[in-house]
């Protein structure tokens, strides 16, 4: 009973396997129907880009760099900055003060 179980998939996979190829063609046959080929050109789709405006370019550069193009702005006067303090640098313990 057991050998049945197994046989009987073992023939489904075997026609299977025989009916996959039924439908194929040679490949080396210069003779065998094959699906017309289609052209799609890669420029079908494209749509062209919008004209944009021309400015004069010193206007241009002085509102990007009124923006700071995303940086800080420059410490403007009386502005507190970070200077050396004169003397001998502190050793903190790290990396043996860089000697």
């Amino acid at each position: 009973m057991r050998s049945i179980y197994s046989a009987v998939p073992a023939l489904l996979f075997a026609a299977l396997a025989v009916a996959q190829g039924a439908g194929r063609s040679d490949p080396g046959d210069p003779k065998a129907k094959v699906p017309p080929v289609e052209f799609r050109s890669a420029f079908g789709d494209y749509r062209p880009d919008a004209e944009t405006e021309l400015r004069d370019w010193r206007k241009s550069n002085e509102e990007v760099g009124a923006a700071h193009a995303g940086h800080r702005p420059a410490p403007g006067p009386g502005s507190e900055t970070s200077k050396p303090k004169p003397g001998k640098p502190e050793d903190s313990g790290r990396h043996g003060g860089h000697k």
